[in-house]
């Protein structure tokens, strides 16, 4: 008997769900490379997004979030 469940890939980049108010359009957003913040780009208009990670702990466990 197989597993059928996925495995996580440990070479995935980390990645947020936004939805672009300005263009209504959903995108995903990726880890920067100094891994503080999310950042990314409006898909149709280029409008930059970022949002910063926290160490605080009053932070988010959202995986989807609106901006814009």
């Amino acid at each position: 008997m197989t597993d059928a469940s996925p495995k996580p890939n440990p070479h995935a980049q980390p990645f947020l769900g936004l939805h672009l108010r300005c263009c209504n359009v959903y995108t995903r957003i990726y880890i920067n490379a100094q891994r503080d913040a999310y950042a990314g780009w409006c898909p149709r208009c280029a409008k930059p997004v970022r949002i910063e990670i926290t160490t605080d702990g009053n932070g988010s466990s959202s995986r989807i979030f609106t901006a814009g």
